[in-house]
């Protein structure tokens, strides 16, 4: 995997890692980054990833500066630097704490080994002061001198960040920080180290014991298979992707935008008997109807114009693994009847082909839409529906995860920074985190606590040092001039009403807020489309609230 290493100056700011084929960057909160820079533009430009290299794509029309050189698209190597206002951008490989590479959840390549439970871990120890006992609960622990770390020990030839302690798939791995002393683990000098039971710390003069509790993780608690959740309504999801995962049923995974569907259908694929095979995923929204049935079920030599080689769908890429198939609400009615067939019979007819193929690709489907909804509109078929909806689960939004909130807080700064020095939230930045609604869920918190991170110059970020810039209804309309890739603005539009009403229990004033337009357009704007609004007494809330 590769990453994104943002600074200013001297200052060493965020790690980003592209987790995605298409990485876009600009002012406009609906971007992958959301960079607050008043120069650049509001869709300044893309990362996409092709055959295993980036390329850069500006969209700015005004070109983006790559090495000190301006340019409207430039293919990307790492060490390359991209200048966006006062801020610099490197592009270097990203490696896990075991030094290979990570794969991405969702990704094209196969998944990473399947981890295994952790132990949960105590670190104990003394110094002249106090007695130390701490539980290795949340994702990462931080030791040093300076008091906002975890563990303060104010104490001669202690670091003010002294290291780090991060929980992963793969085990505690414990970081030096670039300490003037060092870290030690059974007097072995280290940078990076596994930690296991037993073994003994040495920093500075202090020496901790590492001892386990005996316990299992529990997947109600951080990091399984990439989901960070301490809820309790995130149980029943565990536990349902615990059931379906080994078998070959297909599953609709369904939940707002934002919420982390493709993450789940990570786990189930990690937790199945196909984890040995690829995972591919595949946007439907994304994609031109002209395309898209070329890019699932491949296509013959001269099957079209342009057709130059044969070439493989994803069906056929995936046979013995998964296909991801997010969004699947957005599927043209023809499609649907094409891919009915293929669940049915397990075979598909590459474009321009005179004979079927047979394929064994389990699929994974995710919408934020109302599927049923969809079948009474007739916008989706109803065997359909019926076929792919053999197991369905439901992930709650963040607003009903109020738990989840500081602890992807902390999961996501410890990630941003993982390359830098350590940063903290302040109680009163924590309470304001609880106290949003976050209409884009996991994925707009992540955006948040990057924004503070880069514009915080502390050590601890404060509540005024947080900002929420929901996407309006002019930034998803300005986005889909860009990105739309078959979505007419009127579409967006659509989208971006339903978000909002659904993400703010049909509260219309709320609903109008988040969208930056007057409650009387709103409400304009529902009749116009046939948006039929909940009353107050259905929802138990008013306008006026």
């Amino acid at each position: 995997m590769y990453e994104l290493f943002l600074s200013r100056g001297s200052e060493e700011l965020v790690a980003l890692p592209l987790d995605r084929d298409a990485f876009r960057i600009g002012r406009a909160p609906t971007n992958d980054l959301s960079v607050p820079e008043p120069m650049l533009s509001r869709h300044q430009c893309e990362l996409i990833m092709d055959d295993g290299t980036w390329t850069l794509e500006d969209r700015s029309g005004k070109g983006t500066l790559v090495d000190g050189k301006r340019y409207s698209q430039t293919q990307l190597e790492p060490g390359n630097i991209i200048q966006l206002g006062s801020l610099k951008m490197t592009l270097r490989h990203r490696t896990d704490q075991e030094g290979y590479q990570t794969a991405s959840l969702g990704g094209t390549d196969v998944m990473p080994k399947e981890s295994s439970d952790l132990q949960t871990l105590s670190i104990v120890g003394n110094t002249e002061k106090s007695t130390i006992k701490r539980t290795l609960k949340s994702p990462v622990l931080s030791i040093g001198s300076d008091p906002s770390n975890d563990i303060v020990l104010d104490e001669p030839f202690v670091s003010a960040f002294h290291c780090r302690i991060v929980r992963t798939d793969h085990g505690w791995i414990i970081t030096d920080l670039g300490s003037t002393n060092g870290t030690r683990i059974d007097e072995v000098p280290i940078k990076e180290a596994r930690i296991e039971s037993g073994a003994e710390i040495k920093i500075g003069n202090i020496k901790l014991k590492v001892k386990s509790s005996g316990d299992k993780s529990s997947k109600d608690q951080a990091g399984f298979f990439g989901i960070v959740s301490s809820d309790p309504a995130m149980k029943q999801v565990f536990e349902l992707i615990d059931r379906a995962a080994p078998t070959n049923e297909t599953i609709l995974i369904t939940g707002e935008s934002g919420v982390g569907k493709e993450l789940v259908a990570g786990a189930l694929h990690r937790l199945s008997k196909r984890r040995g095979r690829p995972m591919l995923p595949l946007n439907c929204s994304a994609i031109t109807k002209d395309l898209l049935e070329s890019e699932l079920f491949g296509h013959e030599k001269g099957a079209f114009t342009g057709a130059q080689v044969r070439r493989r769908g994803l069906f056929e890429e995936a046979d013995g693994g998964t296909i991801f198939l997010d969004e699947i609400g957005e599927l043209a009615l023809d499609m649907q009847s094409k891919l009915l067939r293929v669940l049915e019979n397990g075979e598909v007819r590459p474009v321009g082909a005179n004979h079927a193929i047979k394929v064994d690709t389990r699929v994974l489907a995710a919408t934020h839409r109302s599927l049923t909804q969809r079948v009474r509109e007739g916008k989706f078929r109803e065997d359909l529906y019926y076929r792919i909806n053999v197991i369905e689960i439901a992930i709650p939004p963040l607003r009903k995860r109020p738990d989840d909130i500081p602890l992807l807080a902390e999961y996501f700064l410890s990630s941003v920074t993982r390359s830098t020095r350590p940063k903290k939230l302040s109680k009163g930045a924590i309470e304001k985190l609880r106290s949003y609604r976050f209409p884009g869920n996991v994925r707009e918190l992540k955006h948040t606590i990057t924004r503070a991170a880069i514009l915080c110059p502390q050590n601890t970020i404060g509540a005024s040092h947080l900002t929420f810039n929901p996407p309006s209804l002019a930034d998803r309309v300005a986005e889909s001039k860009v990105y739309g890739k078959g979505k007419t603005l009127r579409q967006v539009e659509l989208d971006a009403l339903q978000h909002a009403l659904e993400a703010n229990d049909y509260n219309r004033k709320a609903a109008a807020r988040e969208l930056g337009i007057a409650r009387s357009t709103l409400i304009y704007k529902m009749e116009r489309f046939g948006i039929l609004p909940e009353s107050p007494e259905s929802t138990g809330k008013s306008d006026h609230e």
